[in-house]
């Protein structure tokens, strides 16, 4: 299981693989076998930039069963009321899923129509529902309510180590029960620094797994796209050296290998740091930065 496998390992590895946007199993589950030994576990987002795709409990039990893997899938607040999310909580639980990512679910992106979603919890929230849960009650009408057994859900949350007051916010949500934290994909190891070092000061003892979120990228369009969204920061320097290559996907994946470098370097002696990989669609790539990783 994933969370024995935090505990085993000096280096926690998750790889991220969306879910088809149909009714077809699609390819990066042949592609992720291939490095399935070198995983902890294999995330599937929950319709992503608020795009429809299939059901992420669902999709997470097939990559279950078809790879030797745990798996976690990501539940967002942002498409459903309570009601409905305990009612796919529960199910997943009964299909033999143990870990779940719980965020508040991306705001749509360009021109799509805003959904018409529930959002009526925070992640905060709702992690403090599946504590319940977890203890054998159901949250109904604004009450408790005993449920037959007890589910065993092991539950992850997002870090943004650049967003304001992040300090408060992590804080708040290891206090709720979080066991691990998983980060967006970061291409500039010092916002990383910078957070441990204001927790620090702020008094903060993070006592849980933190998985930083790494993304090789093929091209410096992809690159570009991908900080953009993220209004992610990278170094002058490597930016410079990316635009002179001859190869990039090899020159950003070497990038990424050196942030996990210095941060395992600068943090393992005090704080329990894995990786996230999300190569958003490039298995190929993600199989070799895996490998990499793994021998840091």
């Amino acid at each position: 299981m994933f969370r024995e496998r935090l505990k085993e390992n000096a280096t926690p590895i998750t790889y991220e693989i969306l879910s088809p946007r149909g009714c077809e199993a699609n390819q990066h589950l042949q592609a992720v076998a291939a490095f399935e030994d070198k995983l902890d576990a294999v995330n599937v987002p929950d319709n992503p930039l608020s795009t429809l795709r299939v059901s992420s409990i669902a999709y997470a039990k097939i990559v279950m069963d078809q790879l030797k893997v745990d798996v976690i899938p990501h539940v967002n607040c942002r498409d459903r009321n309570l009601l409905a999310l305990q009612s796919d909580l529960l199910g997943a639980h009964l299909l033999g899923i143990r870990n779940l990512f719980i965020i508040r679910g991306d705001e749509p992106v360009g021109e799509r129509e805003k959904p018409r979603g529930f959002g009526e919890i925070t992640s905060v929230d709702l992690c403090e529902v599946i504590k319940s849960l977890n203890n054998g009650f159901a949250h109904t009408n604004e009450r408790r309510v005993k449920i037959s057994g007890k589910t065993d859900f092991f539950v992850g949350g997002a870090i943004i180590f650049d967003r304001k007051n992040e300090v408060k916010i992590v804080s708040r949500k290891i206090e709720a029960g979080f066991d691990f934290f998983q980060s967006q994909i970061m291409f500039n190891h010092e916002s990383v620094l910078d957070f441990f070092q204001e927790a620090e000061k702020e008094g903060l003892v993070i006592n849980k797994p933190v998985l930083i979120g790494l993304s090789p990228q093929s091209s410096e369009k992809a690159l570009r796209k991908v900080l953009r969204f993220l209004h992610a920061e990278i170094s002058e320097q490597w930016l410079t050296r990316l635009k002179r290559t001859g190869d990039f996907a090899e020159d950003c994946m070497i990038m990424c290998l050196e942030i996990a470098d210095e941060l395992k370097s600068a943090l393992s002696s005090k704080y329990k740091i894995g990786f996230h990989v999300m190569t958003l669609g490039n298995d190929h790539l993600g199989e070799k930065i895996v490998k990499e990783l793994r021998s840091i």
